[in-house]
């Protein structure tokens, strides 16, 4: 299992942390950690699937490959089989691939049942939140009328995973909160609501990490990234009330300490 690297995400203050801030902490929140890899040992799925023939031969291994080739996990070191399972140091088709690599196979880590737990292998905090929540009941249906839950790619996406905005997470939303299914059409767009003020802590946090004397400003920020960490698990509970009351009390937080500067500043002039 990988080590967490929550540090790397969230520093000490300063304005060019901001971005990696609030987008590596929401939705999918936290980058993969990397992996001690070998740099003398081949990875055969790499090798393998990196063949421009694909691209005739079977054009969705192609762009597969392709998408992962620009993807945060390739930044991270995180390999094919580390999600899909299989056996990167044999060459032979059938020993690498197993017992299956695909989402068709029970034993792979992208197989609908297994991801949440094959995401969390990296991402625990946020797997920690999601079984909390009603969504992680349904990954699995219990009975026949149940709908099948969502995980996390059904919002993510898999190989480049995505980081939600105010758009895309309206619209993930929708795609089982609507009128036809008459399931909380309203969340969509109270969804979208609480992300918007979400992402106003941007303003907030630069101001302070600008205006505020450089220890003053880091050890209040330290405290904030705490605060936005336990955030972007909450998030993942799917909870909206608890992600609102959450949010407003980190902006009170911040608006607070941004008024107290703005008044000292003032004195000093």
């Amino acid at each position: 299992m990988r080590s967490q690297r929550f540090e790397r995400f969230f520093r000490p203050a300063g304005a060019a942390y901001l971005p990696l801030l609030v987008a590596g902490t929401l939705l999918f929140a936290l980058m993969p950690p990397t992996r001690a890899a070998s740099a003398e040992t081949e990875n055969s799925c790499e090798s393998c699937h990196k063949n421009p023939d694909f691209l005739v031969q079977n054009k969705q291994l192609y762009d597969y490959y392709q998408e992962w080739s620009i993807s945060i996990h390739r930044q991270e070191e995180v390999t094919c089989d580390e999600c899909h399972g299989g056996d990167p140091l044999a060459s032979d088709k059938d020993k690498a691939h197993g017992d299956g690599v695909d989402e068709a196979s029970p034993s792979s880590g992208v197989y609908y049942k297994n991801i949440p737990e094959m995401c969390g292998t990296c991402h625990e905090e946020i797997l920690a939140g999601f079984r909390e929540s009603h969504h992680f009941e349904h990954v699995e249906k219990r009975r026949k009328k149940d709908e099948q839950g969502p995980t996390c790619v059904t919002c993510h996406g898999a190989i480049n995973s995505e980081i939600l905005d105010v758009t895309s997470v309206e619209e993930a939303c929708a795609r089982c909160h609507n009128e036809e299914t008459d399931n909380h059409p309203e969340n969509p767009a109270e969804a979208r609501r609480i992300l918007n003020r979400f992402l106003s802590i941007h303003r907030f946090y630069r101001y302070i990490a600008v205006r505020a004397e450089p220890e003053e400003a880091k050890a209040f920020l330290e405290e904030v990234d705490v605060l936005v960490r336990k955030l972007s698990v909450t998030w993942h509970t799917f909870e909206l009330d608890d992600i609102d009351q959450g949010t407003t009390e980190v902006l009170q937080h911040l608006k607070a300490k941004r008024d107290e500067i703005r008044a000292r500043r003032k004195e000093a002039k």
